[in-house]
């Protein structure tokens, strides 16, 4: 009788088998969660650099011209190809500011799969416009 009572378990319950499956679900949701955001934010963060870096080329060209020739590549400043294949509707619009100092101001205005993002500015100073040209550039 000793022998009957004794009974080696060599299997899985019903109960252990459902509960296991319900761990991994959770587990590979929420990995595959995190992956996906996770990729998400190092697109955001290289779309970002791209903007920035953007920026930072047409501030560098239009601070190492004239302050003639300033004031029409002001004018004519468009978005990068690079930029536009990101976002196509990007703008750049660019102000300068005299008082109390000289500054050239290039915002960028983008939006990204139709999810609108903050404006990106950069600002360089600048050597003073003549006084003829000041009233064009505003």
């Amino acid at each position: 009788m000793k022998l009957a009572n004794i009974r080696k378990r060599s299997g899985f319950t019903s109960t252990e088998l459902v509960v296991a499956c319900s761990i991994l679900v959770t587990a590979i949701l929420v990995v595959g969660s995190m992956a996906v955001r996770t990729t998400r934010v190092w697109q955001d963060t290289r779309h970002q650099q791209i903007a920035l870096e953007e920026l930072s080329q047409q501030i560098e060209r239009i601070t190492a011209l004239t302050p003639a020739d300033r004031i029409e590549a002001l004018r004519q400043i468009t978005p990068s190809e690079q930029l536009l294949s990101i976002a196509p509707k990007a703008s750049i619009e660019a102000t300068v500011t005299e008082e109390p100092e000289r500054r050239v101001t290039l915002e960028l205005n983008w939006n990204f799969q139709n999810r609108p993002r903050a404006s990106i500015s950069l600002v360089a100073w600048v050597d003073p416009l003549p006084e003829e040209k000041r009233e064009i550039a505003e």
